[in-house]
C-alpha cells in the first residue's frame, strides 16, 4: 500500500511542476499585456490577444480584438499596477482574477479595476480570449 501511495506522489510531481510553469507563464502574459498596452506595442498585443478576444469594459461596452488593437496607449503620465493576482488552470485554459490600479496621472486618486481574464493554451503559447472589468467601489462605498 505504501508503494502505491509513493507512486501516486511521484506521478503528481510532474503535474504540479507543469501547473507551476503554466501559472508563471500566465502571470508573465498578464504583465506583458500591461506593458504592451502602456507602450502601444501592437506586435506584442497581436501575440497575446487570441483572434476571438473580447473585452467587456466597466460600463458594459464590448470591444473585439481588432478594436482593442486599434486603441491607443493610455495617456502620458498614467500608471497601472496589477495586484491580487490569482491563477486557476484547467488543462488548456486558465482564469486570472486580480486588480488593476490605474492612475491617469501622478496626482490623481487611483481607481481599482477588478478583472477576470480567460486564457487558452495555443501553439503560440497562452493567449487571452476574454477580459471582464469592473470598477471596485471606494472603501467607504463597499
Amino acid at each position: 500500500m505504501a508503494a502505491l501511495a509513493l507512486l501516486g506522489t511521484l506521478a503528481a510531481e510532474p503535474a504540479m511542476a507543469d501547473e507551476a510553469a503554466d501559472h508563471a507563464a500566465i502571470l508573465k502574459a498578464e504583465q506583458d499585456w500591461l506593458a504592451a498596452t502602456e507602450s502601444g506595442d501592437r506586435a506584442a498585443l497581436e501575440r497575446l490577444l487570441h483572434p476571438t478576444f473580447v473585452n467587456i469594459s466597466p460600463l458594459g461596452g464590448m470591444r473585439n480584438r481588432a478594436e482593442s488593437l486599434s486603441a491607443g496607449p493610455p495617456p502620458p503620465g498614467s500608471s497601472q499596477t496589477l495586484t491580487e493576482l490569482k491563477v486557476r488552470t484547467f488543462r488548456d485554459s486558465a482564469v486570472v482574477t486580480g486588480v488593476n490600479r490605474y492612475r491617469p496621472n501622478a496626482k490623481a486618486r487611483p481607481t481599482d479595476v477588478v478583472f477576470t481574464d480567460v486564457f487558452v493554451r495555443t501553439p503560440q503559447g497562452w493567449q487571452v480570449v476574454s477580459s471582464h472589468n469592473s470598477i471596485r467601489p471606494a472603501p467607504a462605498e463597499r
